[in-house]
């Protein structure tokens, strides 16, 4: 016997009532309830409150191949974007600071240019 449910009322966007009907008849989805229902099943079941969690559109060409390598590695997508998040802040933060050190090392070499009595005619 299924549980009781009760009937809520919700303001959409024409788009966002669109993107629902392109999910109608996916998975199992038979109507617009269904998929609001799934959506909020997957909300409820995966949103732990006790950290951040970031809503990220990454597009379906990298969506698909993130699929793809997700079921070759046999990861998760969390753990997967947590791994690239980390490896570009990473990768960011050693070239600002190769930056900020070359561009310390051109002031020094320009103030080394300045004080060198030879430079003086």
């Amino acid at each position: 016997m299924p549980a009781p449910t009760a009937l809520i009322s919700i303001r959409l966007s024409e788009e966002q009532i669109m993107s629902l009907d392109q999910r109608v008849g996916t998975d199992g989805l038979r109507n617009r309830s269904d998929v609001v229902r799934e959506a909020v099943r997957r909300f409820l079941s995966t949103t732990d409150i006790s950290s951040k969690t970031f809503e990220l559109k990454i597009g379906a060409d990298l969506s698909r191949t993130l699929h793809r390598f997700c079921a070759l590695r046999g990861q998760d997508f969390a753990s997967v974007l947590q791994s690239g998040a980390r490896l570009y802040m990473e990768k960011e933060i050693t070239a600002s600071n190769n930056l900020d050190k070359a561009i310390e090392a051109r002031l020094e070499d320009v103030a080394s240019q300045q004080d060198d009595d030879s430079l003086t005619p």
